[in-house]
């Protein structure tokens, strides 16, 4: 009797299912682990059809399951994220790293575009940022590490003085409404007047 598997998947589960007939419970044994599937099947008195692998992404094993119907066993296993599978079981290629494949119309000279992901991120982080740009990052690099009074301080000096002033000392702020000190040359009005 020929023992064959297919699999396919939906964004919650990959199901595998193993196409053998009159299988019983005695006769089966499934383990799914956190990223492998160990089945073992009795077939008949002399012949056993096992399946061993490796996934390849992780599922919920508690949340897997399987059931023995006529013609064939079905095991759905729960994927612990929705990503789409590319296959079922991990892939095991030599000196492979992580790489992408990206579709493209140079078959001689395919552009490594991890590669220029990296480069742009380097660049980015070598970038000297000027004027306003570079004083936002500044200001926001002192809200985001200081404590809940220099952030109290910032907020409260800042709106009470119409943006025209940021402080970090709470114990100055705290104490009296921020006045309004406009940039040298300049005249403050409100917006009614």
């Amino acid at each position: 009797m020929g023992v064959r598997h297919e699999w396919f998947q939906t964004d919650q589960a990959v199901t595998v299912t193993i196409f053998a007939k009159g299988i019983t419970e005695d006769r089966l044994e499934v383990k799914i682990g956190r990223q492998n599937l160990a089945v073992q099947v009795q077939v008949d008195e002399n012949t056993d059809y096992t399946m061993d692998m490796i996934l390849a992404h992780p599922v919920q094993e508690q949340s897997s399951s399987y059931k023995i119907l006529k013609t064939k066993v079905e095991i759905q296993l729960k994927k612990a994220t929705a990503v789409r599978w590319e296959t079922l079981e991990q892939k095991e290629e030599a000196g492979s790293t992580n790489q992408r494949n990206y579709p493209t119309s140079n078959r001689r000279n395919p552009v490594d575009w991890d590669k220029v992901e990296a480069d742009v991120v380097k660049e980015d982080a070598e970038d000297k940022k000027e004027g306003d740009q570079a004083m936002n990052e500044l200001f926001q690099k002192i809200y985001a590490d200081g404590n809940e009074d220099t952030r109290r301080a910032m907020i409260k000096s800042f709106q009470e003085s119409g943006g025209t002033v940021l402080s970090t000392n709470w114990d100055d702020i705290g104490k009296k409404e921020t006045e309004v000190k406009p940039p040298d040359g300049m005249e403050y009005k409100k917006w009614n007047e």
